[in-house]
């Protein structure tokens, strides 16, 4: 995709008086049909034309002043449920009986949740042109009616009550699966570091996509403010934040040290990779100002810009990369994993929000109440949070049944590589160690690697792509030996279910390796 700056508002020239800039600070034409108001959304105005002509120039007046003083996303709903009004009435004007059809909408059928919203905003809409003394061509009744309209929320949190397997929170095997898995294809070069730090990120902080597509390179540091030991700290755009423009406030966020190096990498690697784009050398404050996630078709324009042209361009938000592609990223680096949802059967629906949902949901199961869990997921208020308590006990059953249903044996445990026997393992890997199970005194397998390891053995092995189970060892003594610590764990906790839990995913290779062996053995 090409794109002119020149049409950008710190390029802008203001001479044409048919121009306007939005909230985001992009110029558009509001005499076009179709209006650029952030990197994000463009919107498609041609439905205002439909009204009658001496209340369209009111619309169009009012639409301009959104898109000039609120966000490109507001704009564009407010576009959107206007259209709603004609599609769903077939009238070219606002009257009482089109209004009353609408609102009905809201109040009935299985689309209600979707009206609500759209009458919400229609009824919005209106009352603010009231406000701009553009209602001259609305009658009075109209205000009348709307004021008396009762409209209700949506119902919030579905996904999250109801545990929905493709939009709600991960399972905890589902959630350990994807850390695991990415960590593997990473370091066998089969994910790059940018597809690997994208997972880590979303999985880690629990932010939206809109949030981490802002962030620039000098939002992440080592900082020694908030620990007595250097923390890696990354300053996150807020999102949703009324009257905010790009980059209004930050909140900070702490990561690990295993995530602050895979970050800084990724830094420093894009900061050589656009300066070798660009035939030359930034300076430390350019540097700061690149983005995380670059549009990457967007670098090859800022070749032809001056050193303070340049700087501009940098704290703009035309080289952060679309909320939609960020997304679309996450995706397809999840589904090169492969990870099988051990509820559905089928390879895991991965989105942005489904890494929020499991953050909320794992913050309420370790006893967080609702101003804790606001404060995990940056909201600023508790109004939809509690919605995260709520779904404990179901969690807890849910965990329950997951261990016991046929799907299990989907679940994306076991990575590993079946043999014959040790022989077979040392002739793949001379002098590979031996694994025992200490608690059952046996031996299980072989490890496919001679380098130090301090992961705990057997458990951490039957999760290792590098594990070489025997086809005829006693595996089934180390899953009699787990699942007697799960009860012990269960005992000793009171039922603790994130406790309890711990150990699950590795029950599920273990009987997925008894379930290999058993294939091997009889082939």
């Amino acid at each position: 995709m090409e794109y002119n700056f020149e049409n950008q508002s710190f390029f802008a020239k203001k001479s044409k008086t048919t121009k306007a800039v939005s909230f985001n600070n992009f110029e558009f034409d509001y005499l076009d049909d179709t209006w650029i108001l952030s990197r994000n959304i463009t919107i498609n105005v041609a439905c205002i034309g439909i009204f009658e002509a001496l209340l369209r120039e009111d619309i169009h007046e009012t639409v301009v002043y959104f898109a000039e003083n609120f966000s490109a996303g507001y704009t564009k709903s407010l576009v959107t449920s206007l259209n709603a009004y004609q599609q769903n009435t077939g009238l070219r004007d606002f009257t009482e009986l089109g209004l009353v059809t609408f609102y009905n909408l809201a109040k009935n059928g299985a689309k209600s949740n979707k009206f609500k919203v759209y009458v919400s905003q229609v009824r919005c809409f209106i009352k603010k042109m009231r406000f701009l003394g553009l209602a001259s061509h609305i009658d009075e009744s109209i205000f009348k009616l709307i004021d008396g309209w009762r409209i209700g929320g949506n119902d919030k949190g579905i996904p999250v009550l109801t545990l929905d397997p493709e939009t709600g929170p991960y399972s905890d095997l589902e959630f350990d699966a994807i850390g695991h898995h990415a960590a593997h294809k990473y370091a066998e070069g089969k994910l790059s570091l940018e597809e690997y730090m994208t997972i880590t990120l979303f999985k880690a902080s629990g932010r939206r996509p809109d949030q981490l597509a802002s962030t620039k390179h000098k939002d992440f540091f080592w900082s020694n403010t908030h620990s007595s030991i250097s923390t890696y700290i990354g300053n996150i755009p807020r999102a949703k934040q009324t009257g905010e423009k790009f980059r209004g406030s930050l909140t900070p966020f702490a990561f690990t040290i295993e995530i602050g190096r895979v970050i800084e990498k990724h830094i420093k690697e894009q900061t050589k990779l656009i300066e070798k784009i660009l035939g030359r050398k930034l300076t430390d404050e350019q540097k700061g100002e690149l983005p995380l996630f670059i549009a990457h078709d967007v670098i090859k324009e800022m070749k032809h810009l001056s050193s303070e042209l340049l700087f501009s361009f940098l704290k703009s938000e035309l080289l952060h990369i679309k909320n939609i592609d960020l997304s679309s990223n996450l995706r397809r680096a999840i589904k090169r994993l492969n990870v099988i949802s051990e509820r559905t059967g089928e390879p895991l629906h991965s989105t942005g929000y489904r890494f929020r949902y499991s953050m909320g949901t794992r913050a309420a199961r370790e006893g967080a109440g609702v101003l804790t869990i606001a404060r995990v997921l940056d909201h600023s208020n508790t109004q939809n949070v509690g919605v995260y308590v709520k779904n404990i006990p179901e969690f807890a059953i849910a965990v329950s049944k997951i261990m016991n249903q046929s799907l299990a044996k989907y679940a994306s445990a076991f990575a590993g590589q079946i043999v014959a026997d040790e022989d077979e393992a040392n002739g793949i890997n001379p002098g590979a160690a031996r694994i025992p199970c200490r608690d059952k005194d046996c031996d299980i397998g072989s490890c496919g690697t001679n380098a130090f390891c301090q992961d705990y053995a057997p458990i951490a092995c039957y999760l290792c792509t590098k594990f070489k189970p025997w086809a005829n060892a006693p595996h089934h003594l180390v899953l009699e030996w787990l699942v007697e610590e799960r009860e012990r764990i269960k005992k000793d906790t009171g039922g603790d279910m994130q406790i309890v839990t711990i150990n699950d995913r590795a029950i599920l290779a273990v009987c997925q390796v008894i379930e290999k062996c058993r294939e091997y053995n009889n082939a």
